[in-house]
């Protein structure tokens, strides 16, 4: 039986999470594909799918931004909390799209039409305060969906309509989607790679979605297997997912006391991560997978964060531990954070399937090896404390800790063969940033050194960027003494000046030491520091 829901979509949610606005020339890339674009940049013939290149050709002034999935999704999470005053039943598939079931708001709120404008009025009201999208242009920056399945409610959000709330009357979901093309059946996680299917249909004059919903229903099995069949109970308005929900005897909940409670997120994620392979590990011996959860973390002071997420395949823990930290990172940016330590972490399977496995892709998709090595990367964290796996994190910024950072690998997620290259911020020439090669090891913390001339005087350096002598030597103690062979700066930074307490000024120089070491060195309130190596 299928549940009326209610679908928010917004459309242009990359860019607006990117913090561009939309009034300008912009795209989001995504593996140098755009996946977003500003109605300006779709005036200049951009679309989306598109390479990187083809959009700079099209328009050699656009402003490319690099997609960040985390932040994305974090942001999309902080801004959906402005519904849980409606809701608690808030589900979240990707970032920019969330559902929940409407029987119980509809009631209290009186219709869906009142239900629907209400969600309205909040997500504009969010995205005008959280993002700064004009009020006016905010209220037409999202679509509501409304129907008798997920699937017809995703549909009505995104038909092409003068209104950007849809609603389909009870028991007319069949007549609602006769009319739509083919195509749309890709909107649902199950087809998304259905384009095979999808093409031998139309070459078979089946064009529409009731033109599929006409076909016998044993013919499409014989023919098609479970894809044709799902697409046909997809066409006819019907959730065909609630068919092959698992019946679990109780509830498969697993919820661990953090003690002490704890401040920082990736103490929560370790918590998670533990909970999460109990979890996966027993729908395992069962033959099932977990499509749907409830995450629930509750603070000291009583405080709550829950939220459901959807899979499109199945949760693994790593895809679990993800959802965790997305929905920790949202809270804290909501305008309405914890206010104490985290004290407890709760993981609900909310929707268990049987585990028919799916076929992994050839390219750039987890594989089991992956998942090994990060079930040995957590028993490493268990041994040794949960910061001793770490990995490079580059960020923007002039000085060394800022471009490069070592974060914990529960915090930063586990991304297989990813390359570690400096990410382009073409809204910021960040001027005084060091030039490349960038040091390979930035130092945790600075070590205290001398600089000397061929004088023996301690080499300084004026506000003009004028030095007293040339660098000679260098001496500390980890390195000792040794010749400087070669050397280059100083490159000046002056940030914050205005500010009395947070003011920065500091002289950087590259030394190359005649052993052949290479060391990024930082000369700030009269003292030599070591900041990096270039080894």
């Amino acid at each position: 039986m299928n549940s009326r829901a209610l679908f928010l979509s917004i459309p242009r949610w990359q860019i607006i999470s990117s913090g561009v606005d939309l009034n300008q020339v912009a795209v989001v890339v995504d593996k140098n594909l755009v996946i977003d674009a500003t109605p300006r940049a779709i005036q200049c013939g951009i679309q989306l799918g598109i390479q990187r290149r083809e959009a700079q050709r099209l328009c050699p002034s656009v402003e490319i931004t690099e997609h960040d999935e985390e932040s994305s999704v974090a942001s999309f999470n902080a801004l959906v909390v402005v519904l849980e005053s409606i809701t608690p039943r808030i589900e979240i598939t990707v970032s920019g799209q969330c559902s929940f079931p409407t029987r119980g708001p509809s009631r209290y709120f009186g219709g869906d039409e009142l239900l629907a404008g209400l969600v309205g009025e909040r997500i504009a009201e969010a995205l005008s305060a959280t993002f700064g999208v004009d009020k006016n242009v905010a209220t037409s920056q999202f679509r509501i969906g409304v129907a008798d399945s997920y699937f017809a409610a995703l549909i009505a959000a995104s038909s092409n309509v003068e209104s950007n709330i849809h609603i389909v009357e009870t028991g007319g979901n069949a007549d609602f989607l006769a009319p739509f093309s083919l195509h749309l059946l890709r909107l649902d996680s199950a087809l998304a790679k259905s384009v095979e299917l999808i093409s031998v249909l139309q070459r078979l004059g089946i064009e529409t979605l009731g033109d599929l919903v006409a076909l016998p229903s044993e013919e499409l099995l014989a023919r098609f297997g479970k894809p044709g069949v799902l697409a046909q109970q997809l066409a006819q308005g019907v959730d065909f997912e609630k068919s092959s929900i698992e019946t679990v005897s109780g509830v498969l909940m697993e919820e661990h006391e953090i003690d002490p409670p704890a401040n920082r997120i990736d103490t929560v994620l370790f918590s998670a991560k533990s909970l999460a392979d109990q979890i996966c590990q027993d729908l395992y011996c069962t033959g099932t997978a977990c499509r749907q959860i409830l995450i629930e973390v509750e603070s000291e002071h009583g405080e709550l964060s829950s939220r459901f997420w959807r899979h499109e395949y199945r949760f693994t823990s790593a895809d679990i531990t993800d959802r965790v930290r997305w929905q920790l990172e949202g809270w804290y940016r909501s305008s309405a954070p914890p206010t104490g330590p985290l004290s407890l972490v709760r993981l609900v399977a909310e929707e268990v399937i049987r585990d028919d496995g799916y076929q992994l892709e050839f390219w750039g998709k987890q594989t089991s090896n992956d998942e090994q090595a990060i079930r040995s990367f957590t028993r490493v964290q268990e041994i040794l404390g949960i910061d001793s796996v770490t990995v490079a994190q580059h960020g923007k910024g002039r000085r060394s800790g800022d471009i490069e950072q070592r974060v914990p690998l529960s915090s930063a997620g586990f991304i297989p063969d990813r390359q570690i290259a400096l990410p382009e911020y073409t809204n910021a020439p960040w001027p005084g940033r060091l030039p490349a090669p960038l040091p390979v090891l930035v130092l945790g913390h600075a070590e205290l050194l001398q600089v000397i001339d061929l004088e023996g005087c301690e080499v300084r350096v004026n506000g003009r960027g004028l030095l007293s002598g040339e660098p000679a030597r260098l001496r500390s103690d980890s390195l000792g003494s040794h010749l400087i062979k070669a050397w280059s700066g100083p490159w000046l930074v002056d940030e914050r000046w205005w500010d009395p307490i947070g003011k920065d000024r500091r002289a950087r120089f590259q030394f190359l030491l005649e052993n052949g070491a290479g060391y990024l060195c930082v000369l700030r309130g009269g003292s030599w520091w070591l900041e990096a190596s270039y080894d």
